[in-house]
Order: C-alpha cells, then sequence, then structure tokens
C-alpha cells in the first residue's frame, strides 16, 4: 500500500513539473485578462472615459484587490483604480468595464460595473482620480505586480502604452485623441501574452448601438464598450449641423447592428420614408394626368 501511494505521489509531482515546464497557466484566477479597450474622451468631452478588460481564459474573473494603474508619458503614476469584488460572468471573452460617472450619465443601454470614484481610486503625482486615463499619450497597467497568464510568461500581466510613452510590450500604440473623437483604442484578439501594443491595438469607434452578445460569440465579437452582463452600450449620437442623430428607439424600430455592427434600424425606417414619399407622388401624377 505504501508504495502505491509513494508512487501516486511521484506521479502528480512529475505530472505537475512537465505541466509548469511546458507554460502552465498560472493558478489564480485573475491573471488570464487582456486590456481589450481605452478610451480617454468621445465627442469633444474628454471627461468621457472607460477602460474595459477581457478575459481570454475562463474562470478569471475573480479580480477584487487588484489594479489598474495609470501613467502619463514619462512613466509617473498619475492613479490607481482598485476592484473592490470580481464580477458573474467569467466565461471567455467576458468583459470587465470600468468608467468615468460622465460615461455612466451618456451611456444608451447600461452602464459600466464599476466607476472610478474617491473609494476605489487614489490618485498621485497631481493625477485626477475620477478621469484617470492620460491623454493623448500615456500607459495603463493591468495586475502589475503580479505573474502572468502563463508561468514563465512576461509579467505585467497586461500592459497598454500609446502616444509618447514608452512600451513594455513591442512599441507604443498610437495616440489617444485630444479632444476626445468617436474612437477608442482598441485590442484586435484574445492572445496570450501580450506581444506589441502598436500592431494589436488601433483607434476603432465606439458601438453606435446598443444590443446584448450571445455566449457563443463572445470570443468574436470585438465591439466596445461591453459590460460584464455582455451588454454593448452605447454613447451619445454625434451633432451634424446643429442637429443630433435621432437615438436607438424601442420595438421594430430599435436600433440593431448589422453584421458590421452598424445600427439596421435607422436604415429601415429611412426606406419607408422614402418610399412613403415616393408612392404619394406616383398617386398625384395618375390624379393629374387625365387632365393635362
Amino acid at each position: 500500500m505504501r508504495s502505491v501511494l509513494s508512487f501516486l505521489a511521484a506521479f502528480v509531482v512529475a505530472t505537475s513539473t512537465l505541466v509548469l515546464s511546458q507554460g502552465g497557466v498560472a493558478d489564480a484566477a485573475f491573471h488570464c485578462v487582456r486590456i481589450h479597450s481605452v478610451a480617454g474622451g468621445y465627442n469633444g468631452n474628454n471627461n468621457i472615459q472607460f477602460v474595459e478588460l477581457r478575459l481570454d481564459m475562463p474562470g478569471h474573473q475573480f479580480v477584487g484587490g487588484h489594479a489598474i494603474q495609470f501613467f502619463d508619458p514619462a512613466g509617473t503614476l498619475k492613479a490607481t483604480f482598485t476592484f473592490p469584488t470580481g464580477v458573474t460572468n467569467g466565461s471567455a471573452g467576458d468583459s470587465i468595464l470600468v468608467a468615468t460617472s460622465e460615461f455612466n450619465a451618456a451611456a444608451a443601454g447600461g452602464t459600466s460595473d464599476f466607476t472610478f470614484t474617491a473609494t476605489n481610486t487614489t490618485a498621485a503625482n497631481g493625477g485626477d482620480l475620477l478621469h484617470p486615463v492620460q491623454v493623448p499619450g500615456g500607459t495603463v497597467v493591468w495586475a502589475s505586480t503580479s505573474g502572468p497568464c502563463f508561468t514563465g510568461g512576461p509579467a505585467p500581466v497586461d500592459s497598454v502604452a500609446y502616444g509618447a510613452a514608452t512600451a513594455t510590450y513591442g512599441t507604443a500604440a498610437t495616440a489617444l485623441p485630444n479632444p476626445g473623437t468617436l474612437k477608442a483604442l482598441r485590442l484586435s484578439n484574445l492572445n496570450n501574452p501580450p506581444t506589441n501594443n502598436s500592431t494589436e491595438y488601433s483607434l476603432t469607434n465606439v458601438s453606435p448601438g446598443t444590443y446584448t452578445v450571445v455566449a457563443g460569440n463572445l470570443t468574436t465579437d470585438f465591439t466596445t464598450p461591453r459590460d460584464n452582463g455582455r451588454k454593448v452600450l452605447r454613447l451619445p449620437p454625434v451633432s451634424v449641423g446643429g442637429v443630433s442623430e435621432p437615438a436607438a428607439v424601442s420595438g421594430s424600430l430599435a436600433a440593431t447592428p448589422d453584421a458590421h455592427g452598424r445600427d439596421s434600424g435607422g436604415y429601415a425606417v429611412a426606406g419607408g420614408v422614402a418610399a412613403a414619399l415616393l408612392g404619394a407622388a406616383a398617386a398625384w401624377y395618375a390624379y393629374r394626368r387625365p387632365y393635362a
């Protein structure tokens, strides 16, 4: 019996060593998370800011007690946000959204999972704890004091530098627009470990509509911003010539993104109006023609 137990113990140790030597997953359930998107402003308002994280492996939603740090282009720490708790959904591709109060006031379809406040965010070196994303250049770091997703991989868990900042991974991504436009700096994949900020991230339009991402699309739908409830949120429409674009409406005319992430509802409404006008013109012409 003792020899059997000794054999089993040796087998467990050998198996564990083999897994670790071949890049086994770190056992703490918050390591396999990427910084998916960063916005330092929207449509001219630099107080509308958000950071979205995404899980690249299931079961890593236990982020409570871990931090997102914000640095200026010179590498000076400006603010630290610490998650007070974890989140509920933890499938691969699930999101965790942290944003400013101005973002939540403007967004349609819901609010962020966490909001930057004096309770969970601390300022440093003159930073603004309520609006911590540095613009136009800076660095956002996730879990800087923790090990990587895979044993033997790089640390910190993830970091994206942009603008004039110096990158930990490759070279810095393009600068954030200042003032903010309709774009956020967004990751193009869920790969781990990180490789190169300048090739993995690009400025991409935020979502024009609000919708819920089904479980099967969590790893392939890169639209931002998305909360942990799997809801893509919509920021306010753009003003054109002093007149705001109409907001999404409920029911059968609700704005629904097509395969390219565009609102199809608005196109349906416009097409219906045009058809009605053409029909009225045809009827008038038919009525007048006998008397011509």
